[in-house]
């Protein structure tokens, strides 16, 4: 019997992994506008393009204002022109992720360590006002320079001024005597982050400082550096290691994730950012010392997984700008910037390696429970596309497990096709008889092409 099977999706890593141990590792799942397909087509994740190779450190953080590119690289501010060459700025203290905030003409820098900087287009200077609280964090609303204090205190500052600070300028976050660790400004509201609550806060106009509070909730963040937003959501990691966003106050995630998050010894060092590409926005979200990374499609609902070449570990973007027209990461170890580009299949010239474990095929998924499954033939369905004319013969591995994805099998490899003549299908025969099948799908090519779907031959035994 010829069926369509179910072999895309996104990563969901069950605790009984019978259940699932779903992977989607350097592909993404797109949403499939035929209603006679699958719900969604495995694309293949962007490629890195070298763009700037004067990181002098590991990368502390980007921002594009005013039409130039920022970056600070180890202790070293840099700005960076269109054609990649950077121009040392000055020196910046520590070796935390930095948080960089355009006010007018200047850019602001927290170094995460209780240090301000301030970038007037000619001067980097530390701002080392006495009513500081060793501020770890910086964010601008409606032209207001706003700073962390201490325990559960922030200061503003004068209006289009962020060297003009008073301490009548401070306020206090009302809700709990939690510590606040993160301020952020989105879609004109301030929402201040502490270890276990949020408050949402508004400018007014009246008062010192001139801010007033408008709502609250019991819920956290786990990192200064893990929150991030597009022009709909703001998106952060929460004390309860889910992933929430506002408007709406809501998880997005899934049992699994949360499995793989609570297993987690270290989760205050994530770093987020927010990224738009072929018209889909992206939340992505890594574990430094987990090493480990992770995206949210707002298409989908789905998460998958980014790593750097290889199927294990994190992907190397580290914070990310739009600037000059291109997608533009930075290197965590490096400082490195590279183009994130659609076209290109490798990471600066090596080969991505692309993994998909599919959730388990069962006879009680056939209708037959309790039985056994003839696996005669997986023909899998490819998106065609272009393959790269240096790579002379492109293939697709399989594994398959039969208990569930604890072990697998012996990898067989197929042909997709050279350059310009890509197949539909690459067909695996004679898979052998088990109570489930659990399909490991391998690729690491410089050529693009993606998994639209699958079909399978078989028959029920007893």
């Amino acid at each position: 019997m010829r069926i369509p099977v179910n072999i895309t999706g996104g990563t969901y890593e069950s605790r009984a992994v019978q259940l699932s141990s779903q992977v989607t590792r350097n592909w993404y799942p797109e949403v499939q506008d035929d209603p006679n397909a699958q719900a969604y087509v495995l694309m293949p994740w962007f490629g890195y393009v070298s763009f700037s190779t004067d990181g002098s450190g590991s990368d502390r953080g980007m921002l594009f204002h005013r039409g130039v590119l920022y970056k600070v690289s180890g202790i070293t501010l840099y700005s960076v022109n269109s054609s990649g060459s950077s121009t040392s700025l000055g020196t910046i203290q520590g070796s935390a992720q930095c948080i960089l905030q355009g006010l007018g003409d200047s850019v602001l820098i927290a170094n995460g360590s209780g240090l301000i900087y301030e970038y007037d287009g000619v001067t980097l200077t530390q701002l080392t006002d006495l009513v500081f609280e060793s501020p770890e964090w910086v964010a601008v609303l409606k032209n207001f320079a706003i700073y962390g204090g201490d325990a559960d205190r922030f200061l503003v500052s004068a209006f289009a001024d962020a060297s003009d600070i008073n301490a009548l300028d401070y306020a206090r976050a009302e809700t709990a005597a939690d510590n606040l660790i993160r301020g952020y400004a989105f879609q004109e509201e301030l929402y201040l982050f502490g270890t276990t609550t949020l408050e949402q806060w508004f400018v007014s106009g009246v008062g010192r400082p001139p801010v007033d509070f408008k709502a609250s909730a019991t819920i956290g963040i786990a990192s200064r550096t893990a929150i991030a937003n597009n022009d709909q959501y703001l998106y952060w990691l929460a004390d309860d290691r889910r992933v929430y966003r506002v408007p709406g106050l809501e998880p997005v995630g899934n049992v699994g994730l949360a499995n793989d998050f609570e297993n987690y010894t270290t989760v205050d060092d994530a770093k987020a950012f927010c990224c738009t590409k072929q018209g889909q926005n992206f939340f992505r979200l890594t574990f430094p010392t987990e090493n480990a990374t992770w995206v949210y499609s707002e298409a989908t609902g789905q998460w998958f997984n980014l790593s750097s070449t290889t199927t294990t570990g994190r992907d190397i973007a580290n914070s990310y700008a739009y600037a000059y027209g291109k997608h533009l990461v930075a290197d965590y170890s490096s400082g490195d910037i590279f183009d994130w580009d659609e076209s290109t299949y490798t990471e600066n010239g090596s080969e991505i390696a692309r993994e998909r474990i599919t959730s388990p095929l069962t006879a009680d998924k056939l209708g037959v429970p309790g039985g056994s499954i003839e696996l005669n033939r997986l023909e899998i369905v490819l998106e065609k596309g272009q393959g790269n004319l240096s790579e002379t013969n492109p293939r697709l591995m399989l594994q398959v497990s039969t208990n569930g994805g604890k072990t697998y099998g012996t990898e067989r490899w197929a042909p997709i096709g050279k350059s310009g003549e890509f197949k539909n299908r690459v067909i695996y025969n004679n898979l052998g008889r088990a109570e489930e099948f659990t399909f490991k799908l391998k690729a690491a090519d410089n050529a693009f092409f993606g998994i639209r779907g699958a079909n399978i031959d078989y028959e029920i035994g007893l």
